[in-house]
């Protein structure tokens, strides 16, 4: 990140180019939201022209970010978060039983034991404890920090051109958890506490609040993998570019009443 005076955060121009490539090379409609956690609600003043949101929850704000565009920077504390799944896997609160036992999962499950089996398989950095204090995002082009985790909506087509990237330097999955709750704070969850990269179906909450289409999938990474992100796209670009392309070496077969005759082709 760089800086033009005290408290005021110019974007970075790595990030920018970066926005730029990923949105050419994935035909993304709309840019990726740059998420950065923060351990006190003042590092949120660091940022100039940011919006502070008093009423919001996590996939609220990536809706913000990636649609907001030249007000898409925003940011909220603990206190400005009303989700409880949202603020408990982004450790802006330490979970409370009500969530750890299964309270809330009641209606999604048959028993208490289905409920605490619910939660155990979501990713909740509140687990371990309160660990930051606010959240800023922002469109990755855009980013005046260097943010933890990249988010990305988009279509299953445009997910897999990511997934096809992210395995040519290893050949490791990407992997796809989904308990249909907290999706995409469960994911930015993971990607800081076990460096995943995550594809996951959107949760209600994201469908509610986030705006997310039936046809979107999110994928969510730790920033700190983009390079081997890039590297893959670039290096799959001959095989895997994207819009995919059809095979078409083939004839087709056409009604026969509807070729034309010999008698047609005035030799």
């Amino acid at each position: 990140m760089s800086t033009d005076s005290v408290g005021e955060a110019m974007p970075d121009e790595n990030w920018k180019a970066i926005a730029e490539e990923l949105r050419d090379k994935v035909s993304l409609p709309a840019y990726p939201v740059g998420v950065k956690l923060l351990e006190r609600p003042r590092e949120l003043l660091e940022f100039r022209d940011i919006r502070l949101l008093t009423d919001t929850t996590p996939c609220h704000m990536a809706a913000v970010a990636r649609y907001g565009r030249s007000d898409g920077l925003v940011g909220a504390s603990s206190e400005g978060t009303k989700c409880l799944w949202g603020a408990a896997c982004l450790g802006l609160v330490r979970t409370p039983e009500r969530l750890s036992e299964g309270d809330l999962n009641l209606p999604y499950t048959r028993d208490v034991e289905a409920a605490r089996k619910l939660h155990e398989n979501m990713h909740m950095l509140g687990d371990t404890g309160k660990r930051f204090s606010a959240v800023a995002m922002a469109p990755l082009d855009v980013v005046p920090f260097d943010p933890d985790v990249v988010v990305m909506y988009l279509s299953p087509a445009r997910a897999l051109r990511l997934v096809i990237a992210f395995a040519y330097a290893k050949g490791e999955p990407v992997t796809a958890h989904m308990t249909g709750q907290a999706s995409l704070c469960s994911a930015i969850a993971r990607a800081i506490d076990l460096n995943a990269v995550t594809v996951d179906v959107p949760c209600m909450g994201d469908r509610a609040y986030g705006l997310v289409q039936e046809f979107e999938v999110v994928v969510v990474f730790p920033a700190s993998r983009i390079d081997e992100l890039m590297e893959g796209l670039r290096y799959t670009e001959g095989v895997a570019s994207y819009p995919y392309k059809p095979f078409l070496r083939w004839s087709p077969i056409f009604p026969p009443s509807m070729e034309p005759r010999d008698s047609e082709l005035d030799r």
